[in-house]
């Protein structure tokens, strides 16, 4: 499986509010991108990427975290044939917020949003980003928590690495050494489809990430990675020959220029 086209132009908006500095509340908007591979295996029409969706819904009584509101707006873009039927959904890390909206950077429970997407659709997958708290005891069966593990969903191989590099003591980090040895166990497999909170340093482009990561990706063929918690401007590079794609505070459907056709 490999990219043959991301585009940069957005198909569908979501407006929403977000924790801003100082205390202040931002108004929002996550976009919705289409992105075309070459092939997919038989049963999977396509799958959608994203990560830090750190927001609560503009409108509503509920004030529910975005990611439970994505979920419902894939699933009517789905119902209205303006997609292709979704067949899973990867998660990259970081969908809290607080529900006052008073602090960037909210570290909480996020089981109501995977759960969410599990209810539209028939497999979730991902990892969990450094501001992300799940109970796992509750989470619907049709999850999995991806750490330094891989798994297979008809036919495509998916990996992933939870957490960030950091002290060990602080929610979802990984000391550098426990971080690069969870990647390597993931990135032995041929896996399709590697996900990650943290993105790698994007030296071609000056992006923001850890260089141990970027290294690393240069001595492996993996596939495709997807990572977040660091925002790109330039949100589709390769490294080495692997294509990277960040998907913080965006939202990708990924499928066949065939599936696109039949919408």
């Amino acid at each position: 499986m490999k990219f043959i086209e991301v585009s940069e132009e957005a198909f569908y908006e979501i407006e929403y509010k977000s924790s801003g500095r100082g205390g202040k509340i931002r108004k929002v908007v996550l976009p919705f991108y289409k992105a075309v591979v070459d092939e997919l295996p038989h049963g999977i029409s396509s799958f959608v990427i994203t990560s830090d969706l750190q927001g609560r819904e503009q409108n509503g009584k509920s004030n529910r975290l975005l990611g439970e509101l994505v979920a419902e707006e894939l699933s009517l873009l789905s119902a209205l044939g303006e997609i292709p039927s979704v067949s899973f959904v990867a998660l990259a890390g970081d969908f809290y917020d607080h529900p006052e909206l008073h602090k960037l950077g909210g570290t909480g429970d996020v089981t109501h949003v995977w759960n969410a997407f599990a209810k539209e659709f028939p497999f979730v997958f991902g990892v969990l980003g450094n501001h992300d708290i799940v109970q796992e005891q509750k989470l619907a069966s049709n999850t999995i928590v991806l750490d330094s593990s891989s798994t297979n969903f008809r036919g495509l191989r998916i990996g992933g690495v939870s957490g960030i590099i950091g002290r060990s003591d602080r929610n979802q980090r990984k000391t550098q050494q426990e971080f690069l040895s969870a990647l390597a166990k993931v990135t032995n497999f041929k896996n399709d489809l590697i996900l990650l909170h943290q993105s790698p340093e994007d030296t071609s482009n000056n992006q923001v990430g850890d260089i141990e990561i970027t290294n690393h990706l240069l001595s492996k063929d993996s596939g495709i990675v997807v990572c977040g918690h660091n925002h790109w401007s330039k949100a589709f590079i390769e490294i080495g020959k692997n294509q990277v794609l960040n998907v913080d505070h965006r939202l990708y459907l990924v499928t066949t220029a065939n599936a696109l056709k039949s919408c």
